[in-house]
């Protein structure tokens, strides 16, 4: 089971969005290879995440819990204090340097209901080496590879009606095109709670091969 996080913490770290939620932050950086209307076949470049599991029995309160820690962690919780630009003006304390939002949030439910991981995709300025580290040592920095994703995009709401919904018709896809999943679905966010449904960009994300 997959969910979307609506969260006083999302609306924040996507702030540079306009009034409509129009979201302008940077995003994870891949190549298309394929587009088919609402579906795609992504490769995307390798890349940091940071990453927290949180195990509760109520999904939404794991789901903030990790949010929240993450967005600690991008806003000075690490070890040299370096804080996320997020509107202008920017305020930095001495010797800080500024950490960039990158979309999209990612949520996956980790093989069980009663654990969340949800991940932050770092600028892809970062390594492993140059990435700030997390004073909190649940928070895990994780080089992911490049990758090839099947992605189906959809507007509106996301909820557990629409996440099974596009993620079953994704799978089908998938097999339509006679590729083969190798990862877990992944539910992916762009913007704040208050964009106007048919302005929103949800997806699910596969690894195939």
């Amino acid at each position: 089971m997959l969910k979307k996080i609506y969260s006083a913490g999302l609306a924040i770290c996507l702030s540079s969005c306009s009034v409509i939620g129009i979201n302008s932050t940077p995003q994870a950086k891949y190549d298309t290879v394929k587009k088919e209307d609402s579906y795609a076949i992504r490769d995307y470049q390798p890349l940091i995440e940071a990453q927290i599991t949180v195990a509760d029995s109520d999904y939404k309160t794991a789901v903030n819990k990790g949010f929240m820690q993450l967005f600690k962690y991008i806003t000075g919780a690490n070890t040299v204090n370096q804080q996320i630009s997020m509107t202008a003006p920017v305020l930095t304390k001495e010797k800080s340097q500024d950490i960039a939002m990158t979309a999209p949030v990612l949520i996956s439910d980790n093989g069980n209901e009663n654990a969340w991981t949800i991940a932050f995709v770092l600028p892809d300025s970062y390594t492993l080496k140059t990435a700030p580290t997390p004073t909190n040592e649940d928070i895990k920095l994780v080089e992911k590879p490049q990758k090839k994703v099947a992605v189906i995009s959809f507007s509106g709401f996301m909820n557990k009606d629409s996440i099974d919904k596009n993620t079953q018709k994704l799978k089908t896809w998938i097999s339509d095109n006679k590729l083969q999943e190798i990862g877990k679905p992944m539910a992916a966010g762009y913007n704040p709670p208050w964009t106007i449904p048919f302005l929103r960009t949800n997806e699910i994300l596969i690894e195939v091969k």
